[in-house]
């Protein structure tokens, strides 16, 4: 796919600059219809649509920096302590109203939005001009755009909206972030939070229908079945798609973050045993050279000029003048890690071959480009296949019997020995301690990936290993504001 997208994406005009309510995109809808209307009159034309939506994912605002090794985790306090004068001290702090805090929360806001409405545009410009696409790449592309459509909006909600749905029910009767299907000139309103999961579950339902056209998951397919759409290649490496699987795995994290816990083990369990992934043996795999275990992606974007990103603020090393560097503290990396334990910590190859100790402090290396390409250059993974196992694993341990738990624990060990931990869960564990090992294995397994602020969200954690005992996590600090833009024109209360 990253050949692709290189070669013909570079004077792509689909992709237009907007917010997602506000009105500063209205005067421009006319001649933004036009252009669509010119790059919807082919095949290729939906193709290049698509692809742009992928480019749009990679911004630094979202996928390729705030939305995972940057914003989403400052927040989550892994770093160590920001000086005043770094860009996202504010967030560090949960100081919303900072100046750069300000311009960060609505950058991303925004170019989410710009994503969705270059979707929506897609979406209905494809039962427009129906008739200048086969069967195959119909439901191909419109499934990854409903895929994407629901991926975005979710990630959005989990910043923008309350969490620990599954302790606080009520909160499904609040209006949440507007969950936009059209591009229009009409302001999307809110809707309730049972509302607004129910049109992204719609759309995941619908993507996975269409998505049984997906190379990946198509079976019982004569072998020339794909060779006319697929001449290119444009349909390879879908790994880095928004492919079937993926799909079906962020059915499983939105249905966990409502708290679904059933519906949400059972989608996991379909990926766990059908996907093109497996777990790793770190005692084989050449994990020195491949830090995102790409065996293990559902789902990963291609980031181009990623280097520039990554590597200037994932370092620990020189005199401490790079004040927006992003290392760990020892203190932090050793309770992370569990190293007092030989038979955890030390044999953890995310702990032994992907921490890395320099001058001021710990890195992780897991998102370093270094100097020769591979399946994962470039890479930045969105979903992975462990995460479908943590999912699984705490709804069986929710459930509390000793078979349950069992099920729980087997999962849990299954990722554990494949990153090398010698020490299983015993099967005496209560529920508390599964709990508390689930939680452990989100702090190890997603450094540099975003997940583990989502992760104390839903479960309303109340306390973070080396944050301040006056600092209360409740809503003001889990909830990001609106931007004011938003607040302004759009129709957010």
């Amino acid at each position: 796919m990253n050949k692709n997208i290189k070669t013909i994406l570079l004077g792509l005009t689909f992709l237009i600059l907007t917010v997602s309510c506000s009105n500063d995109w209205l005067d421009e809808q006319s001649s933004t219809q036009l252009s669509a209307s010119e790059q919807f009159e082919s095949v290729d034309g939906f193709k290049d649509a698509l692809m742009g939506v992928y480019l749009g994912l990679t911004e630094p605002e979202l996928y390729a920096k705030d939305m995972n090794w940057n914003l989403v985790d400052v927040l989550s306090q892994q770093y160590s302590t920001f000086s005043f004068s770094a860009d996202y001290a504010g967030i560090q702090l949960f100081n919303y109203e900072t100046a750069n805090a300000v311009d960060q929360i609505e950058g991303l806001w925004s170019h989410a939005y710009n994503v969705i409405a270059n979707i929506n545009i897609a979406l209905e410009m494809m039962e427009t001009n129906r008739d200048v696409l086969t069967d195959i790449d119909y439901a191909i592309i419109k499934g990854e755009l409903l895929g994407l459509r629901a991926y975005v909006h979710f990630d959005i909600m989990r910043l923008f909206a309350t969490g620990n749905l599954e302790d606080r029910p009520s909160l499904l009767s609040e209006k949440t972030i507007p969950y936009v299907t059209q591009f229009s000139k009409n302001i999307t309103a809110q809707l309730s939070y049972s509302e607004t999961l129910a049109l992204m579950e719609e759309d995941l339902e619908t993507a996975l229908e269409l998505l049984n056209e997906d190379p990946i998951y198509a079976t019982n397919k004569p072998a020339d079945y794909y060779d006319d759409v697929n001449r290119t290649g444009f349909y390879d490496q879908r790994e880095q798609r928004m492919n079937y699987y993926a799909v079906k795995a962020l059915q499983a994290r939105v249905f966990q973050w409502e708290g679904k816990q059933t519906e949400a083990a059972i989608a996991a369990e379909v990926v766990i045993a059908n996907a093109f992934t497996s777990l790793i043996n770190s005692a084989t795999y050449p994990v020195s050279t491949d830090k995102i275990f790409y065996q293990e992606v559902l789902f990963a974007l291609d980031i181009d000029n990623f280097t520039d990103l990554v590597n200037d603020l994932l370092v620990a090393e020189g005199d401490g003048s790079n004040y927006n560097a992003l290392y760990y503290t020892t203190n932090f990396t050793d309770d992370t890690f569990e190293t007092s334990n030989l038979n955890i910590g030390i044999v953890d190859v995310r702990y032994n071959t992907l921490m890395e100790t320099q001058s001021q402090g710990v890195v992780n290396t897991k998102l370093i480009q270094g100097g020769s390409a591979s399946d994962s250059y470039n890479q930045m993974p969105l979903i992975k296949l462990p995460e479908m196992y943590y999912i699984a694993a705490e709804a069986y341990a929710k459930e509390g019997t000793s078979a349950q738990l069992g099920n729980a624990i087997d999962y849990l060990n299954l990722v554990r020995t494949s990153r090398g931990i010698i020490e299983v869960i015993p099967d005496t564990a209560t529920q508390e301690e599964v709990m508390l090992e689930i939680k452990k294995e989100y702090k190890k397994e997603f450094l540099s990936e975003g997940q583990l602020f989502f992760y104390y969200k839903r479960t309303g954690e109340t306390e973070i290993f080396g944050l301040s005992d006056s600092v209360i996590l409740d809503d003001a600090v889990y909830v990001l504001p609106f931007p004011d833009v938003e607040l302004e024109f759009g129709s957010v209360q």
